[in-house]
């Protein structure tokens, strides 16, 4: 509701409460004197979760995994200074993998800027061109137009957040004194004039969620451009925005209706959602290295659909084949770093879907050889994988390709970048269990991995999975200290190789007077002792049936760190021996 307290209680509550009338359920607050009237208001909003952070930059991350799951704005408040400077990694993140955040950075008033003032900064366009819109409010007034004013801001920086596409918005929000909610007399006359029914009205239909999904997926219909006539393949990797059910469903419902093979990326949840219909290849990156296979399985078309897959096999492949490549559009953007044939179409996968079920397109024997070949292969590459798996001793692989089933159904993964995602890419199988993967992929860094993890497992009615390294997990260690704060169940599997494990696959690791040290870092933690000190439950982990033994019991605290302990030069030679396997297939 809308609080006549003061000037600064009245902007603040007509901002919260516009917000909360358009779905906003999750805000992420960190303590501060500047931003005391948005604290304080969403603090007093009933409908509202606030979870309260100390670090301003776990805060950001915490505020993007919840995002991330739910594809909802999150309002992420700070105050003013390099205490919203913070707020930067995760920002880049949001635009790269167009996550919906709603950042309110508090502010001092214009005069007391380049004067000195305590906690001041240039806080305007702080985040450059990362936010797909912003801007600074105007100080607050007592008057009636200021109302509305802030009203429709309010609400045109909600729908930014989720069009033209998923993303963040970022008001600058500056604040006289006093800051409290102390009452005075300033604002007491618009109590008459502000009829909160009314003021409202026209946000009654922003209820329907379903409008702004429409509104995010809908695109401009192009002339169909795919000659589908000609075998070709489908390659799937991170989608801009996340994947709803819908959309996966509509993936299957075209390679099955083209009968064309998928090259999956294990960062999509398609891999997730195999029917027993639907052709999914997850082995390519093995397959593509017996230059006999990559031959005989050119392809005449490729359909790609989100970014490529972080394999750089199947990358080399395509730009060696370089064959047309048709991108299903995301916005406009350009999905293509190799630069090759590439045309963006502006249909969405429901659009393609939709033109092939008209027309009752059937697939040429031509392209059903074309897929048998894929299968056949598949197989093969599953034959030789399998038995190397069943050779093995306890390494990240085994770990990776049996986590599925050991998981219940629709389990939140989140995958933290460097080492572990190539892990998923080669061996995480094609399964019926429609976990959520989730990746900060769009900048690639290690920035916030925990706290991205405990935004969202917040107030996830499921336990939610961080499959991290080392590093990762101690570069934003600061996450553990919200703990507290996590309404959730959070299972850390921490794949502990004592450095940065995907170094040793670079060219650098040849040079070993500079390569330990400056490289790989290791850091010689005793994460046992770490999870003590933040009163987090450890276990370590020495084979699959203790991890099965351990995912089966309920966690003794909200956050629970499961250790393996590998050696990441003899995984890598492990690796190295397998590839060799297909070179002379």
């Amino acid at each position: 509701m809308v609080d006549f307290t003061n000037l600064n209680s009245l902007a603040a509550s007509i901002l919260v409460e516009t917000w909360s009338k358009l779905g906003l359920a999750q805000a992420v607050l960190c303590p501060g004197s500047r931003s005391s009237p948005l604290t304080v208001a969403l603090a007093r909003q009933a409908d509202i979760d606030c979870v309260v952070s100390l670090d301003e930059r776990s805060a950001a991350f915490f505020a993007l995994g919840y995002a991330k799951r739910t594809r909802q704005p999150v309002a992420l408040v700070c105050t003013s200074g390099t205490a919203a400077a913070n707020f930067f990694p995760a920002i880049i993140e949001a635009y790269y993998s167009q996550v919906p955040l709603l950042v309110l950075t508090g502010d001092r008033p214009p005069m007391l800027r380049n004067c000195h003032a305590g906690q001041t900064i240039d806080q305007t366009k702080l985040y450059g061109d990362y936010p797909q819109w912003q801007t600074e409010l105007a100080l607050p007034e007592p008057r009636l137009d200021y109302c509305h004013y802030l009203r429709q801001t309010a609400l045109f920086a909600w729908q930014r957040c989720l069009w033209p596409r998923l993303g963040v918005a970022h008001l600058n929000c500056p604040f006289a004194e006093p800051l409290a909610p102390s009452p005075d007399n300033t604002v007491e006359h618009l109590k008459s004039q502000l009829d909160s029914q009314q003021f409202y009205q026209h946000l009654n239909h922003f209820g329907d969620q379903n409008i702004i999904q429409n509104a995010i997926i809908t695109g401009n219909l192009t002339p169909l451009l795919v000659d589908f006539a000609k075998p070709g393949l489908i390659v799937v990797g991170v989608v801009p925005g996340g994947e709803t059910p819908e959309f996966l469903t509509a993936i299957l419902a075209i390679a099955k209706q083209l009968n064309w093979p998928i090259l999956c990326d294990a960062l999509s949840n398609l891999r997730n959602y195999q029917d027993g219909e639907a052709v999914i290849i997850t082995y390519y990156d093995f397959i593509l290295r017996c230059p006999t296979w990559a031959q005989a399985l050119i392809p005449e078309q490729v359909l790609q659909i989100g970014e490529l897959p972080t394999s750089k096999e199947l990358r080399s492949w395509l730009n060696q084949i370089n064959i047309v490549r048709y991108c299903v559009g995301f916005n406009g953007e350009n999905l293509d770093p190799l630069h090759g044939q590439t045309i963006s179409l502006t249909d969405t996968v429901f659009d393609l879907l939709s033109r092939l079920q008209y027309s009752q397109f059937q697939p040429h024997l031509q392209q059903s050889n074309y897929t048998q070949r894929w299968q056949i292969r598949q197989q093969q590459a599953s034959n030789i994988i399998q038995s190397y798996l069943l050779n093995s001793t306890w390494i990240t692989p085994v770990l990776v390709a049996h986590l599925p089933e050991l998981l219940p159904p629709k389990t939140p993964i989140l995958v933290a970048n460097s080492l572990p995602i190539r892990w998923l890419e080669y061996f995480w199988p094609s399964n019926y269990y429609h976990h959520q993967v989730f990746v900060n992929r769009g900048a690639n860094g290690i920035d916030g991995t925990l706290s991205t993890a405990m935004g969202i497992a917040h107030q996830s009615q499921r336990q939610t999975i961080l499959l991290t390294g080392d590093l990762s997990l101690l570069h934003d260690s600061n996450g553990f200290l919200n703990q507290s704060q996590l309404k959730g169940q959070l299972t850390i599997i921490l794949l502990n190789n004592n450095g940065g494990g995907i170094f040793e696959w670079l060219p650098i690791a040849a040079h070993e007077d500079v390569f330990e040290r400056y490289f790989a870092t290791p850091q010689t933690i005793d994460f046992a002792q770490l999870c003590q000190i933040y009163g987090v439950y450890y276990q370590a982990i020495p084979d699959l049936l203790s991890l099965k033994t351990a995912l089966a019991q309920s966690p003794q605290t909200p956050i629970q760190v499961l250790e393996l302990k590998g050696d990441r030069r003899s995984e890598l030679q492990w690796l190295k021996s397998l590839q060799a396997k297909f070179i002379y297939q």
